[in-house]
């Protein structure tokens, strides 16, 4: 068979299905069985954020909206010792109360991002700042992985070392976790 036949086979076979959908008359019922009730983003971002109340509560957990996600910030004060990149006790906790709550919404993406503030660091492990934030970024990553069984296909972790700095003053605000969470 050449090409030009097959090609030639394929588009009646395509003109014969389009015809069929285009002469079938479309009935209600069909339609109906189709029909999924699906949550909006925003419902679902209202019912994670209500969600982690408790936690925000308890922890130096802060969380924000964004168009399509929802962002928690953690400082790292209580998460790694300095110039380190394994998860304390506390942050392991704070973590796995977290992903509790969000397992029942079933998010379709989890992105942790690092951050650090501009005072160098030089450790053979983490020569800079952007090794350190990539290495505590992917430290949750893992824990998520590997600790509360996240799919690893949902789970993306990224380094900015001291690139976003969120306050020129108070550099410890500049350490820490960013976790991007999209419904």
């Amino acid at each position: 068979m050449t090409d030009r036949s097959l090609f030639h086979n394929l588009g009646a076979v395509l003109a014969c299905f389009l015809c069929f959908f285009i002469i079938q008359k479309p009935r209600a019922e069909n339609f109906e069985r189709l029909r999924i009730p699906v949550e909006s983003n925003a419902d679902k971002l209202l019912s994670i954020s209500g969600a982690l109340v408790e936690i925000n509560a308890d922890s130096n957990l802060e969380v924000m909206f964004e168009k399509n996600s929802i962002r928690l910030r953690m400082y790292t004060d209580n998460m790694f010792r300095t110039s380190r990149a394994e998860l304390s006790r506390d942050a392991q906790a704070v973590i796995r109360a977290l992903i509790i709550r969000l397992r029942n919404y079933n998010p379709s993406h989890i992105h942790i991002e690092g951050h650090t503030a501009d005072e160098p660091t030089n450790t053979p492990q983490y020569p800079n700042n952007w090794y350190l934030s990539s290495a505590r970024a992917i430290a949750v990553g893992m824990f998520l992985i590997n600790e509360m069984g996240m799919d690893t296909k949902r789970v993306t972790a990224q380094g900015y070392g001291a690139l976003i700095p969120l306050d020129k003053l108070d550099k410890s605000k500049n350490n820490r976790i960013e976790i991007i969470v999209t419904p």
